[in-house]
């Protein structure tokens, strides 16, 4: 267990800043918050100076009292440069990305650094959740360095399992610079929360009978009320699939299927029409598959939960409004 995620090293954190570890948009790192102890090198280190100096005692040795002042001063110094290296940074809780569940939630803190100081090897973590005295594997840290005045981007990775909102996790910034026996760390809760949306369903049935039939490049032909109405050019975020690849590899441009469905056709998927044996999770995975089906093959869309619906549409924004209530659904 590391001794800065300790509970009763966060209790005393917070002890000493005098405030409850409640979430925060922006965090000055003075001198309140920014916490040393020697790290288990400086600890060794400590007792070979001891040591050192017991030796020069014992035999009175002027070069063994120097070389011990000497090195003792180095350490010393070391402490103040690695305080430094943390003190006067702001921290500030930037955005979060939305995930499927299974994935790794994207937290995004912002570093500024108003000083004509780098900064260097900052390590950000979130704090892993645990009971008392129980041993939690820590993830990886992030790892940035901070130019003198300029600003940094710190993502924090969070493992995701099963989906839902997802307040971000405390977050311990730690370093150990220059020489790695003084370890500096402060805390910081950042006002952010990812959603996770369900994990879709691998080998999820095609879409309802409206929209079965898939449109070959460069044809014309209707399926279920869904018809050819051309291509458009390339943009970023087009889904691989509604790529017209037959077209491409003719030409040196990337071009995307289009559809359009016949008035009456636009499908709205129905949460109380799945099959009955299937559990509530499973109902989520296949309109999120569905959902994300509907949404390459560029079609209008909408989607029936117990509570509410939401009206046919197309385009990203509809996509993560009908992906957020997948995810916040309750039954």
């Amino acid at each position: 267990m590391s001794l800065t995620t300790h509970p009763l090293t966060l209790r005393l954190a917070n002890w000493i800043a005098r405030e409850p570890p409640a979430s925060q948009r922006e965090v000055l790192l003075d001198r309140r918050r920014v916490y040393i102890l020697p790290t288990r090198a400086g600890l060794a280190f400590g007792l070979v100076l001891l040591a050192l100096l017991i030796g020069a005692i014992n035999y009175e040795l002027q070069l063994g009292f120097l070389l011990t002042f000497l090195v003792a001063g180095v350490a010393i110094a070391g402490m103040h440069h690695t305080h430094r290296n943390l003190a006067r940074l702001t921290l500030r809780a930037h955005h979060a990305e939305n995930v499927f569940a299974g994935d790794a939630a994207s937290f995004h803190l912002a570093i500024a650094n108003p000083t004509r100081e780098a900064r260097y090897a900052l390590e950000i973590s979130p704090v892993p959740p645990r009971r008392r005295w129980r041993r939690v594997a820590e993830a990886a840290p992030t790892r940035v360095d901070v130019p003198a005045e300029g600003n940094v981007v710190a993502i924090v990775a969070v493992p995701t399992t099963r989906r839902g909102a997802l307040p971000a996790p405390r977050l311990r910034i730690v370093t150990r610079f220059p020489f790695g026996l003084w370890q500096a760390w402060s805390y910081m809760q950042p006002a952010l929360a990812a959603v996770v949306y369900p994990a879709p369903e691998q080998d999820a049935p095609p879409l309802p009978a409206a929209l079965e039939g898939e449109i070959a490049d460069g044809g014309a032909t209707v399926a279920g009320g869904v018809e050819w109405a051309g291509i458009r050019p390339y943009q970023a975020g087009d889904a691989p699939r509604a790529i017209a690849w037959r077209l491409a590899a003719r030409s040196d441009q990337l071009a995307v299927k289009m559809y359009e469905t016949a008035a009456g056709a636009e499908p709205l998927f129905d949460y109380r029409a799945l099959p009955a044996p299937l559990d509530p999770e499973n109902k989520l995975a296949r309109l999120t598959r569905w959902v994300l089906m509907a949404e390459a093959a560029q079609l209008r869309y909408g989607l029936r939960l117990p509570g509410g619906t939401i009206g046919p549409d197309t385009g990203a924004l509809h996509r993560e409004r009908c992906l957020t209530a997948l995810a916040l659904f309750q039954e």
